[in-house]
């Protein structure tokens, strides 16, 4: 497979790639660094050089979000089909558990002690979030 070229929607970026049309694509290492326009955002169209193997060579923003452009909200991205959409609340759990994650892993000495420190964490990030700063 040779070297490909695509113009799409970015769905979802991360600091190792960018998702388009479902399927994520992680940045080349051996890219140079100004191949890679990394104030991509999701929402952003952008045209991607793809490696045989699927690595993002190059990477040029084409056109911004509208959020980015005039204040309003930016177009949903469209999903694949069958995924299930979360709400904010739900999102914000999956988060809470995902930062805390590592977090727990290094204060616990076993799996229970993991679990429980994982849900007291993200319990505590998830009403940061929803209801503000706990500690004033």
């Amino acid at each position: 497979m040779a070297r490909q070229t695509l113009t799409a929607v970015v769905e979802a970026v991360n600091e190792r790639g960018v998702k388009v049309n479902g399927t994520w694509h992680n940045f080349s290492s051996y890219a140079n660094g100004s191949d890679i326009d990394r104030s991509v955002q999701a929402g952003d169209t952008a045209e991607l050089e793809l490696t045989s193997t699927g690595w993002v060579r190059k990477l040029t923003v084409k056109t911004r979000a509208a959020s980015q452009n005039n204040g309003q909200p930016a177009p949903q991205a469209p999903s694949a089909s069958g995924t299930r959409q979360l709400d904010a609340t739900q999102y914000t759990r999956l988060r809470a558990v995902e930062i805390a994650a590592p977090v727990a892993v290094n204060f616990s000495e076993d799996l229970e002690a993991y679990l429980s420190n994982l849900s007291t964490l993200a319990n505590w990030i998830t009403a940061y979030v929803e209801e503000g700063d706990p500690l004033g």
